[in-house]
């Protein structure tokens, strides 16, 4: 016989309260003296027939309906003999979910979340059948469901440990959103009989930081089935900071020699002096001066990091201070000032208001390299010097035959021509490098815009941003009218708001020629007086070049690398940070699968251009989430329950459905209405037995 809830038996001590009260002697509190009993001797009092216990049998009825009915509410049943093993238990469907995003990096983390999964792993039961996945921005199986019917694999546990062995926390933000998602639809999803019978459940092994996405569980519909296990793993010392390079703010002159730093400290550090400084580059690496930052926790700080001449080299922000190295290194291009040479051809030379002219001050203001502008003699000895030869030749006259065969070598060996056509006498000048039609008459207009501008191309990327792609500012009052024989292998970057080209692209061997259907003198456009015309002779420079300045792109792990097209065949060397190297196709833009942090050089042929990428913001942002967000959005979290626990779980589940089977309490509280009944016949008996003694006597 067992009990399903024996602390209704606490009811039985009530059992003794009618004896104690009756057998209870109650004497006198005081004394009162009387005259007429001081010469009497005390004595003790002797038990009288009401001081007895009388009516045994209906003093024994009562107490037994009380007692039936202390053991009616305990609900006694029949316990069977057979023990409930763990291999009785139910099956469940657990999927350990295993973070591995950048976070995980800091202190022993990473070796906490694999004993959270040894620790899930040795909860099993043989009915259990598990899976193993690792997210950071996506998820990766390591080792799914069994199909099998029949149940899970024998030795699964120590499959899933060895696999786990070989994993290692990458530098990729994380996306705890979505990897829920993902895997609550996976194990919520059942093919056979025997795997929907099982209970699904996600084991989360995460530090679950507050930078971590949860954007995706916003508006979706959570499985009902599915319940979530969180496994958090902290560290035990918390302070936390990130340093960021910002770009230029909008509409100001930045000092290039002061970079914009951003510091960051976690809401829950403990500390708040940080020290900044620069760092990297080629070797012998030059110590910088550090800065020092004061920075509560949950809040940030823009400050302006002097960038010395010992620093020109450096590739790399560092920042001193937290407990934690993982994020303590911000990635930037160097910032290595070229020499470049530009060679001008041309018929106003140094005028003040000529093309030259406004073409040196762009270039003089460009912090990255140095132009050297040279001026073509005239009448011309040469077009194209040897030494140094220049980068980029810009010619806005007519040129003699031997003077087009020169520029024709110059840009076929890899060189950049830029065709400035100011007027319709100029078109002949096109010529060189473009199949052209006979010119028609140039259409009657007050002035032109720019439209229709291709800004994925290198010449306009500068403009990309919505903020800077407006146009409509700069007036053409003359231009150059091209009539393209088509089809045309030339590329129209950009067209006149009449449909006119105005800026063109024409490839020549391993070099390339730009064609500008207008001028940048203030007689002829507003181009040279507007604040487009710098960054769009940067651009230009960018391709000549076959690089570019120092960015502050926010490129981060995971993300793809794109960069513009260099010209000619050969194939595109890229350099990891880590200095292997990977060789793409010539043409090549892009590169996917960017897994580490740093410097990324791309290189075809003498061309070069370096990328920074980082980690994400978000995976430095390291104070825990608070849980309940998850559960706003719609995610159950389950009980973490031990074998033990389910163990006890399932008997005590055992014996309420055999007490609601067998229903003894039923019998109880019939036998003790019985009882009670017995119980009244039997006083009304005995009751009028004593009046009738009482009566008699």
């Amino acid at each position: 016989m067992s009990l399903l809830v024996p602390l209704y038996l606490a009811g039985l001590t009530a059992l003794g309260l009618p004896l104690l009260l009756h057998l209870v002697r109650r004497t006198p509190r005081g004394r009162q003296e009387f005259s007429s009993l001081m010469f009497l001797s005390p004595a003790a009092p002797r038990l009288t027939h009401r001081s007895r216990l009388d009516q045994l049998l209906l003093l024994a009825l009562r107490l037994a309906a009380l007692a039936l009915l202390a053991f009616a509410f305990a609900r006694p049943f029949l316990r069977e003999t057979a023990l409930l093993a763990a291999g009785d238990l139910p099956g469940r469907r657990v999927a350990i979910l295993v973070d591995v995003s950048a976070s995980l990096r800091r202190a022993d983390l990473w070796k906490q979340a694999v004993g959270k999964v040894e620790d899930e792993l040795r909860q099993l039961t043989p009915r259990d059948d598990v899976a193993l996945y690792i997210f950071s921005d996506h998820v990766t199986t390591l080792a799914g469901f069994d199909p099998d019917q029949a149940g899970p694999r024998p030795g699964k546990p120590q499959i899933l440990r060895q696999l786990l062995q070989g994993v290692q926390p990458g530098w990729r933000a994380g996306d705890l959103g979505a990897a829920l998602l993902a895997v609550a639809a996976e194990i919520d999803t059942a093919t056979d009989a025997g795997s929907s019978a099982r209970e699904p459940l996600i084991v989360v092994v995460s530090d679950f930081q507050h930078g971590s996405k949860i954007e995706a569980l916003q508006g979706t519909d959570w499985p009902r089935r599915v319940h979530v296990v969180p496994r958090v793993v902290a560290a035990a010392r918390p302070t936390n900071a990130v340093a960021q390079a910002l770009p230029p703010a909008e509409g100001a002159n930045d000092d290039p020699a002061q970079i914009r730093v951003r510091v960051a400290n976690a809401a829950d550090s403990t500390g708040s002096q940080f020290y900044l400084k620069w760092a990297g580059g080629p070797p012998p690496e030059q110590p910088g001066r550090e800065l020092a930052v004061f920075v509560p926790p949950g809040q940030s700080r823009i400050v302006r990091l002097p960038r010395g001449v010992e620093s020109q080299m450096a590739n790399q922000i560092q920042l001193r201070g937290d407990d934690h190295d993982f994020d303590n290194r911000f990635c930037v291009a160097p910032r290595i000032q070229r020499d470049v040479a530009v060679l001008y051809v041309g018929t106003d030379g140094d005028a003040p208001r000529g093309l030259a002219r406004f073409l040196r001050l762009a270039g003089a203001s460009d912090p990255m390299r140095k132009v050297d502008l040279q001026i073509a003699p005239d009448p011309p000895r040469t077009v194209v010097p040897r030494q140094p030869s220049p980068q980029l030749i810009v010619v806005s006259r007519l040129v003699a035959p031997a003077e087009a065969a020169a520029l024709k070598d110059y840009a076929g060996s890899g060189g950049t021509l830029l065709l400035v056509l100011a007027h319709q006498e100029l078109a002949g000048l096109a010529s060189l490098v473009l199949d052209l039609d006979e010119p028609a008459a140039l259409p009657a207009a007050d002035y032109l815009l720019l439209g229709d501008v291709d800004f994925s191309h290198r010449l306009f990327a500068p403009f990309a941003d919505p903020r800077y792609s407006d146009f409509t500012k700069i007036h053409f009052w003359r231009h150059c009218r091209l009539n393209l024989r088509q089809p045309s292998s030339a590329r129209v970057l950009a067209r006149f708001d009449n449909g006119d080209p105005a800026v063109l692209e024409q490839t020549l061997g391993a070099g390339r020629a730009f064609v500008l259907a207008g001028g940048w003198r203030p007689d002829d456009s507003q181009l040279a007086l507007s604040s487009k015309f710098v960054p769009l002779v940067g651009g230009l420079l960018d391709v000549a070049c076959g690089d570019s300045p120092a960015r502050f792109d926010r490129l981060e792990v995971g993300a793809r690398l794109v960069w513009p097209e260099f010209v000619g065949d050969a194939p595109i060397i890229v350099t990891l940070p880590d200095r292997r190297t990977l060789q793409l196709p010539p043409h090549a833009r892009e590169l996917t699968g960017v897994d580490q942090p740093g410097e990324y050089d791309i290189a075809a042929g003498a061309a070069r251009l370096s990328l920074a990428v980082n980690i994400a913001a978000s995976e430095s942002d390291t104070a825990p989430m608070d849980l309940s967000q998850l559960e706003q959005r719609g995610v159950r979290l389950g009980p973490a329950l031990t074998r033990a626990e389910r163990l006890d779980r399932a008997r005590q589940q055992r014996d309420t459905e055999l007490e609601s089977r067998q229903r003894i309490w039923r019998w109880l509280i019939a036998a003790a209405l019985s009882v009670l009944i017995v119980e009244t016949f039997y006083a009304g008996w005995a009751e009028r037995r004593i009046v009738q003694q009482e009566a008699g006597s």
